[in-house]
């Protein structure tokens, strides 16, 4: 793992106060094989706790006292007791309990004085079930490095070797050959380098200008601007309480709904997203007549890089559209022209156009003012592709996995999606004083995928022609 941390990464960092933990973390659900001797969470435990960390699970911050630039170290004093912790819940172990559990443990900061990570092993659930909570700070990973992570640590086969998360991520070391350039090709990659510099400078620059044409109307791209949000409920200073909900619906279905409605996936989640807020915040009294905007993270991940790799589009979500087709088709048109800003644009320059918006942001965070200015986007929507195929850790089956992602001052909800298998979860995380019942938008969301067939239903029946009598 480099030592340094990249732009975004320390952007991150700076983002995090008391009411903003900036944690990620999945919440996987296993398993227990049928007929086991003993006690398979306990056992499981011991093999895990055996296991010695790899980077960057052993690397913590240096400088946390000081104003210098911090850089990732080792922990000479690393405790796998304190990061590795074991809770049960009570009888009968529903749904909802391991959801509470999760809401208090991702309310909490983590420690920067150690590596900023924790796992947690959680009995108890019912139907011979146990979960594992991993969370780890976002100035570590994103959401396609903690894909890969889950990737690394489990089976396509279930078995009794058990690899420990912390044991490491594969390595991305430079190649020998790489190492023993000759002065000519050290050169010649130096040049590379600085070309690919002044493209990146040259990428950003488009990428601003693009913003500026689209704000005063010369642009017709429907993509929204940054910072253009309406007011809402979501958009109000947080509290550091958190409450965490899912809803998992079939990834097939949804890809069927999708080829009948020539939408992509994406758009799909989007739209149920936007008909689960609209139904929400109507029977609240509380929708704006203006569209809310949703973030969309978007992975620029590169090979052989670590750390953050992300940038943002942003989305119309048309929640001031009553009809769902015409919704769909408009979240559609937005994402669209936001994809076509990408297009030819390099890594870096996309990432650092996250940075600086993540800075602009980050600013309005600790200087307490995002209830003063509009929102950068009403919500953070992420949709990260999963395994395709079923997934073991040592014996136990992975049944389901949720990802659990970071709000930020001025935003009251976050919507991360991870597909696996045939499902797609929903993770729901909210602010517990903003939104207390985000339960309720849980469940809209599955009311909103009715909407959507109904909406196609309707449109063919329309389409049908009529006989002649």
């Amino acid at each position: 793992m480099s030592n340094k941390l990249n732009a975004l990464d320390l952007a991150f960092l700076s983002l995090e106060k008391q009411s903003t933990p900036v944690n990620v973390a999945s919440l996987a659900i296993f398993e227990i094989p049928e007929n086991y001797k003993g006690n398979f969470p306990r056992e499981l435990l011991a093999k895990l706790e055996s296991q010695a960390p790899g980077a960057p699970f052993n690397q913590k911050l240096s400088s946390v006292h000081s104003a210098a630039l911090p850089s990732w170290e080792t922990d000479t004093n690393f405790d796998i007791h304190y990061h590795v912790r074991h809770s049960a819940l009570p009888k009968p172990g529903k749904l909802d309990d391991l959801l509470e559990l999760a809401s208090r443990l991702h309310s909490r900061l983590l420690d920067r004085e150690r590596p900023l990570w924790e796992f947690h092993l959680i009995e108890g659930l019912e139907n011979n079930q146990f979960a594992l909570y991993m969370k780890m700070h976002h100035a570590a990973i994103d959401g396609m490095g903690g894909i890969e992570l889950m990737e690394n640590c489990l089976s396509l086969a279930a078995g009794d070797e058990v690899k420990a998360p912390w044991a490491g991520m594969p390595s991305h070391r430079k190649s020998a050959a790489h190492e023993s350039l000759g002065l000519m090709e050290k050169t010649t990659k130096l040049v590379e380098k600085v070309g690919a510099s002044s493209k990146m400078v040259q990428d950003l620059s488009k990428m601003f200008v693009g913003q500026g044409l689209k704000a005063v109307g010369i642009d017709k791209n429907t993509s929204p601007v940054p910072f253009s949000a309406p007011k809402s409920m979501l958009n109000v200073p947080i509290t550091g309480s958190r409450r965490f909900a899912v809803k998992t619906l079939s990834l097939t279905e949804i890809k069927a709904l999708g080829k009948q409605a020539n939408a992509t996936v994406n758009d799909i989640v989007l739209a149920l997203c936007s008909g689960a807020l609209r139904k929400y915040m109507m029977e609240k009294g509380a929708l704006p007549k203006k569209s809310l905007i949703a973030s969309v993270p978007v992975s620029v991940r590169q090979v052989n890089r670590t750390g953050n790799q992300i940038t943002y589009v942003v989305a119309n979500l048309a929640t001031n559209e009553p009809d769902t087709m015409t919704r769909l088709a408009l979240i559609g048109k937005s994402t669209q022209d936001a994809k076509k800003e990408l297009v030819d644009v390099s890594a870096d320059a996309a990432t650092n156009f996250a940075v600086m918006a993540q800075g602009l942001v980050a600013v309005m965070n600790q200087l307490n003012i995002s209830s003063f200015m509009p929102p950068a986007a009403n919500v953070t929507i992420s949709n990260v592709p999963g395994p395709r195929k079923p997934l073991y850790f040592g014996q136990a089956k992975l049944k389901a996995t949720f990802p659990l992602s970071v709000l930020i001052d001025g935003q009251s909800l976050n919507i991360t999606v991870v597909s696996y298998c045939d499902s797609i979860g929903f993770g729901l995380m909210a602010c517990r004083d903003t939104v207390p019942d985000v339960n309720v938008l849980a469940d809209y969301i599955e009311s909103a995928m009715d909407g959507i067939k109904g909406g196609i239903y309707l449109r063919d029946l329309m389409l049908e022609p009529k006989e002649e009598k």
